[in-house]
């Protein structure tokens, strides 16, 4: 079979991935609904502060991206010493940023959102309570993606997948007891799940520490003005790779929203409905992106260009097959599956039209995704900056005029548009290198 190799190595480094995403997002509705049940008010306050925790990791998570890139270029050139350095700078700059993180929130937290979410009295104390210990959150996570990048790039995302059961499962555990009380345990109300996931992720940075300890015979001597100048490298990547996520995830989705809001409260409830079953069918995409560019960067900083080539395809084809599958059982039991998200007929019904809209619109983005994460890390993030800024204004406006003519149809044609045309365009960027 052609591409049999690459389609091996992508699939047992995807699967673990692919696994983890699928915890990581079962765990997170879970410990939302540890607290619903626990307090009304307490799922409303924690809801403000982990949208603001989270927007916070997402951003400053970027920086792995930036020390994923670096990796796998010392991997590729079999530069051992550079690769652990290149490690060794990023944890230290995670480190430094993150305890600023956590410094800020403690001395800012307050008049914050006192200021910007008008939360005072009970409602503001019950969310700094939350707030506080969270924050730190936003440290170990940053450190948990580090190592994430290091494993990977050492082929080994089982790991990944082991520290994300451990994690989950501990944070579980004490957000339960440490939230109500239970096992002999304080009962410290909502703020009791900020300290299940300090404790949970906690585990699971010891986990990698000490897996990474057992590969001690294999590091060398790091030096000190090496790692600076890496540092320094991963500063300079990082502003072009949030700013691209920052376009696409960020302002773009905001413009598309307030496109769908002016047709009416109907159409964003099935809009809504919608975005769930595109992350869920958008897992496998990451998933085989991730793994796709790192083999994609290994073999074109060793200067093997047809095997960058063969895994770019032997990705978007693996992506492509799971999300049809997916998609095809979707849509055979679609009012299965969006009875399971809400129980509005009339919603759903209407879902189902667009339902094969959604299929299209992640097979379109396999392509642009998989590229993108390969110019990236060739050096080309700034070029890649400014096609998504152009592309997210031009279509951004468009779905408003698309939203007149065709209604919701109007605007996922847009950002299929978008993505096919992106998609495009990095395919002719990426054969030009």
């Amino acid at each position: 079979m052609k591409n049999r190799k690459e389609f091996q190595e992508l699939n047992r480094m995807a699967y673990p991935i692919l696994l983890h995403y699928l915890l990581t997002s079962l765990f997170e509705i879970l410990d939302q609904a540890i607290v619903g049940h626990y307090s009304v008010r307490g799922f409303a306050v924690v809801g403000i502060a982990v949208s603001v925790v989270y927007g916070v990791t997402g951003a400053l998570g970027m920086l792995s991206s930036a020390f994923h890139i670096i990796a796998a270029e010392k991997i590729g050139k079999q530069d051992e010493r550079g690769f652990e350095n290149a490690f060794a700078g990023s944890k230290i700059l995670v480190i430094l940023i993150g305890l600023t993180v956590v410094l800020v929130s403690i001395l800012f937290g307050k008049p914050f959102f006192y200021a910007v979410y008008r939360q005072q009295g009970k409602e503001l104390q019950e969310l700094l309570g939350y707030f506080y210990p969270a924050s730190f959150t936003v440290l170990q996570n940053m450190l948990i993606f580090q190592y994430s990048v290091y494993f990977k790039n050492r082929q080994n995302t089982k790991i990944t997948l082991w520290v994300t059961v451990v994690s989950t499962t501990v944070n579980l555990f004490f957000d339960f007891v440490l939230v109500y009380g239970a096992a002999g345990f304080p009962r410290l109300g909502t703020a009791g799940a900020a300290w299940g996931s300090i404790l949970g992720l906690g585990c699971g940075l010891l986990v990698y520490q000490i897996t990474y300890w057992k590969e001690r015979q294999r590091r060398k001597t790091i030096r000190a003005e090496e790692i600076r100048g890496l540092i320094y490298r991963i500063w300079k990547i990082y502003p072009s790779l949030l700013g691209q996520e920052l376009l696409e995830s960020t302002i773009f989705v905001f413009m598309v929203l307030a496109a769908v809001a002016r047709l009416g409260a109907e159409d964003v409830a099935v809009y809504k409905l919608l975005d769930l079953v595109c992350g869920m069918l958008e897992l496998p995409v990451y998933a085989y992106a991730v793994a796709t560019q790192t083999y994609a960067l290994q073999n074109h900083a060793a200067g093997k260009k047809a095997a960058v080539r063969s895994y770019e395809k032997a990705g978007i084809q693996l992506s492509g097959m799971i999300v049809l599958s997916v998609g095809m059982l979707c849509g055979i039991f679609q009012k299965e599956v969006f009875h399971w998200i809400l129980s509005d007929e009339m919603i759903i019904a209407r879902a189902g039209d667009y339902l094969w809209m959604i299929v299209l619109l992640v097979l379109v983005k396999i392509p642009y995704r998989i590229r993108l994460l390969y110019l990236q890390g060739i050096g080309k993030e700034g070029q890649v900056f400014w096609i998504t800024a152009a592309a997210s204004v031009i279509f951004g406006v468009g779905a408003f005029a698309a939203a007149e003519l065709l209604q919701l149809s109007g605007i996922y044609l847009m950002i299929i548009l978008e993505y096919g045309l992106l998609g495009g365009i990095y395919r002719w960027q990426s054969k030009k290198v």
